[in-house]
């Protein structure tokens, strides 16, 4: 009688430096995969439409852009790699999960369950993920204990100088310059901010993000923005922060802009602006369009691609990134995985009394 064979169990496992080409394969495969629809491995498809691949090659090899904080765990089957995971660790402590891919959903389960075994062996209380709409993702990560909170659509402004002439050009034909120029944020304006940014964000979004006064202070300085899909992803050489004064006295709006750290495509300029419901945002688009400019100019990187993440709650922003010649480039979801959210649960709760 014949012996036999008996197949190894799946295992997932950390990367190792002699991994090197097949994580790569892997990923080059899965971008490969997203972009022609042909479903032969998974991934988070951040982004995968045609339009984001023609202009810039953010994700053409993610693991290029691997930073010494990263962590990256494979699925194995016998000897072959089938799948990855990478993850970012922030300068707060959280991780996010920013390539996740595999030849099968099973495969990816198995990737997320180490990453949470992991992430919980660390003290790590939040994980964060953005994905494309895709049921098959969304269940693989609710599985795993993740929530989404939020919807995000993702813009991209074409480098091409004649389409970023047009859409700059419009701040110098309105008459009324109504709250401009933008005016560059000082620390004093960290509470206005703040305050703008909870009017805006909604109270379920704001528990899951925990904005600090810190972070105040520092989007005031031009070096924090609120979390998007893109943010683990982006390789600036700096950031500055400008604000609008309205006539109450308050803020009518607060511009984050990022500068690319080099040229080329793969390397987008970005964007965040939030305004108090009912101003206008399309002037101060097309103002922060040509400090961009300036910006870029002055770091060596001018002529990228504009990036700007615009959330659902946002009402109004995405028309008027359309109307300045953004183009539409994905609907993403926001995840999180909290750890504090099972203390909440009723056995955990301490008795009082």
């Amino acid at each position: 009688m014949a012996e036999r064979i008996v197949e190894p169990a799946p295992r997932v496992r950390l990367a190792r430096i002699t991994d090197l080409a097949a994580l790569v394969e892997i990923s080059r495969h899965a971008q490969r995969a997203a972009h022609d629809g042909s479903g032969t491995i998974r991934s988070l498809g951040l982004p995968i439409a045609p339009a984001a691949l023609s202009l810039y090659q953010l994700f053409r090899m993610p693991l290029s852009l691997i930073r010494s904080s990263d962590s990256i765990w494979v699925h194995q089957r016998g000897p072959i790699l089938d799948g990855l995971a990478r993850v970012e660790r922030d300068v707060d402590g959280d991780w996010t999960i920013v390539e996740l891919a595999a030849e099968d959903d099973a495969a990816r389960a198995r990737l997320v369950t180490r990453v949470a075994r992991e992430a919980g062996r660390h003290g790590v209380v939040r994980i964060h993920v953005a994905c494309r709409e895709d049921d098959a993702t969304l269940s693989v990560l609710s599985a795993a204990g993740f929530q989404t909170y939020a919807r995000e659509t993702l813009y991209a402004l074409p480098s091409d100088r004649e389409a970023r002439a047009e859409a700059t050009a419009h701040v110098h034909e309105r008459p009324d310059r109504v709250g401009l120029p933008l005016r560059a944020a000082r620390a004093g304006d960290a509470l206005s901010i703040a305050q703008l940014m909870m009017r805006i964000t909604p109270p379920a979004v704001a528990r899951v993000e925990l904005v600090g006064a810190r972070d105040w202070e520092r989007a005031a300085a031009g070096e924090w923005a609120p979390r998007a899909s893109i943010s683990p992803l982006l390789r600036l050489v700096s950031g500055s922060a400008f604000v609008v004064d309205g006539a109450s006295g308050e803020i009518d709006g607060w511009i984050h802009l990022g500068i690319a750290r080099e040229l080329g495509e793969e390397h987008p300029h970005t964007l965040r602006v939030m305004t108090r419901p009912g101003v206008d945002p399309s002037p101060l688009i097309s103002a922060s369009l040509a400090e961009i400019a300036a910006g870029a100019t002055r770091a060596g990187s001018g002529g990228g691609v504009v990036l700007a993440a615009v959330r659902s709650y946002e009402a109004g922003l995405g028309r008027a990134m359309s109307a300045q010649g953004f183009l539409e480039v994905a609907d993403l979801r926001l995840a999180v995985r909290d750890a504090r959210a099972r203390l909440a649960a009723p056995g955990m709760i301490p008795a009082t009394g």
